[in-house]
């Protein structure tokens, strides 16, 4: 994840060009076009005459954190089913498909009584009754007969075609903690087809081949977690770093909730948290506002709000007052990792943090020199801050030399993190810092995705507005704010601290 400051300059860059500067804000400037429907749905244009093109986005404010134990990864499980379209996309037979719905349904309803009673029986240290398991592979037979007849009437990536029939490209989606979102670039006329297409599916979802498709995502998981190198212990090293807060579980899910998700919990979900007012449609391209407003009043306006809203996220992660520590050993080159807690994205320290973490970073950064050049202990380095919507990650890393400690390596970088708590870094080191990341920023972020993908993250995180107060505060930063900040923060007593070790290694 980039840091935040990646997020800022995408939207300095969108439009022609800055405004000139306000003496009583930020130099840079986006010019939004802001709608609210009556159903309490926003809309967000950027008007960027140029190439016929429009990058289209749906930024829902619903991801991982929004879950609870049993239906952890539901978030990024709903993305893969508003890909299976509705009564009108994705299948020839919308009569028969509803009806083998609820067979399926039916009869994996009887297969989940079989799960919950091994479950049972493990708990209990008991084996699971042949009986059930009799049944199990009878049930299952059925299953995949009902399955087979309802591939025969399903139009496969249906609204994929779709959109790339009509000139789109990119079509995608993520999901992360704060946010799931669905993105696709397209023709400048063809934005009518986008809103209906999103608001369709949306309005009536038909979560088409929900066990098959629960299988592939339990394939995702061994392939991104289960089965690489770190991959399990990079999970159990963010989860041990999140005490109480609900960021606690992988985006992805735990395997064994993945393996229990019914058609009910993905209804039950879809109606507590994909009521339109947690949703923004971003625009930016060679549109007119007025026409795009115009078209989300037609199609988004028809999305109803669910009357029984949900629950605020209110516990909050406890403060860590004592070190954290994993030591993995796998097939995987020796590292040192270290994190620290830091403030959410729209906090008013999140942009001191940016530049605090990106003064260790790179070749002329804090860490390279001294780790790598001269004591020889690392490799690489790296530094980062990760804003989230309820609370940040402070990260430095490194990767051992061949021969070197990792007791020794750790050593040092602590006592560069003390020394900039301790002393602070020059104004001539922040104003480094600060022209770097911004040059870099306009060099990498000028495209209407970027303007879009950034637009969108203050979106999940705050509102667009909030934007304007971190660049104020990205360029007002001094040297004293980031010596507070590296102070606040970086304590010895918040370390969370992973040893990777390659495995077999004396």
């Amino acid at each position: 994840m980039k840091r935040a400051i990646l997020f800022l300059l995408v939207l300095g860059c969108a439009g022609a060009a800055p405004a000139p500067q306000d003496p009583a804000g930020s130099s840079f400037r986006l010019p939004v076009d802001e709608l609210v429907l009556d159903n309490g749905f926003r809309v967000l244009v950027v008007e960027r005459p140029g190439a016929p093109r429009v990058y289209c986005s749906l930024w829902w404010r619903v991801g991982s954190v929004n879950e609870r134990p049993g239906i952890t990864g539901l978030s990024h499980f709903f993305e893969h089913m508003m890909f299976m379209g509705t009564d009108v996309i994705g299948t020839t037979d919308a009569k028969k498909d509803a009806e083998l719905n609820a067979k399926i349904e039916e009869t994996m309803t009887k297969i989940r009584a079989i799960k919950l009673r091994r479950l049972e029986a493990g708990r209990r240290g008991s084996e699971p009754d042949p009986a059930d398991e009799k049944s199990f592979e009878e049930l299952w037979g059925v299953y995949k007969g009902l399955v087979a007849e309802q591939k025969k009437i399903t139009i496969p990536e249906h609204l994929s075609k779709l959109f790339q029939a009509a000139g789109g490209t990119r079509l995608n989606a993520t999901t992360s903690w704060d946010r799931t979102n669905f993105f696709v670039d397209l023709p400048a006329n063809k934005v009518e087809l986008f809103c209906w297409l999103e608001s369709d599916r949306f309005l009536k979802p038909v979560f088409r081949s929900f066990y098959p498709e629960r299988e592939v995502v339990k394939e995702e998981r061994r392939m991104r977690t289960d089965s690489t190198p770190t991959g399990l212990a990079g999970e159990a090293y963010w989860s041990a770093f999140w005490q109480s807060h609900p960021y606690s579980w992988p985006v992805i899910g735990w395997m064994s909730d993945i393996d229990q998700y019914t058609l009910a919990d993905a209804e039950r979900y879809y109606r507590t948290h994909y009521s339109p007012e947690n949703c923004s449609a971003i625009f930016v391209g060679d549109v007119k506002a007025a026409d795009v407003k115009d078209l989300c009043r037609r199609y988004f306006g028809r999305l109803k709000r669910f009357p029984e809203g949900r629950d605020a996220i209110v516990t909050q992660e406890v403060e860590q007052t004592v070190e954290r520590r994993l030591l993995a050993e796998v097939d995987a080159q020796d590292e040192v990792n270290i994190r620290w807690h830091g403030p959410s994205g729209v906090h008013r320290d999140s942009a001191a943090v940016d530049l605090l973490m990106a003064s260790f970073a790179g070749r002329s950064g804090r860490f390279y020199r001294p780790l790598v050049e001269e004591k020889k202990l690392a490799v690489d380095v790296e530094s980062s801050y990760h804003s989230l919507r309820y609370g940040g990650v402070i990260h430095v890393g490194a990767t051992l030399q061949e021969g070197a400690s990792a007791a020794e390596l750790e050593k040092a970088m602590d006592a560069i993190v003390e020394g900039v708590r301790k002393d602070g870094i020059s104004d001539r080191e922040l104003q480094k810092v600060k022209n770097q990341q911004l040059a870099d920023m306009v060099r990498q972020l000028k495209t209407s995705a970027g303007a879009a993908q950034q637009l969108g993250y203050f979106e999940t995180i705050g509102t667009h507005r909030d934007f304007d107060a971190y660049m104020k505060n990205v360029e007002s930063a001094t040297a004293e704010d980031l010596k507070r900040c590296a102070g606040q923060y970086l304590k010895p007593g918040g370390k969370n601290v992973l040893v990777v070790k390659r495995k077999g290694k004396k």
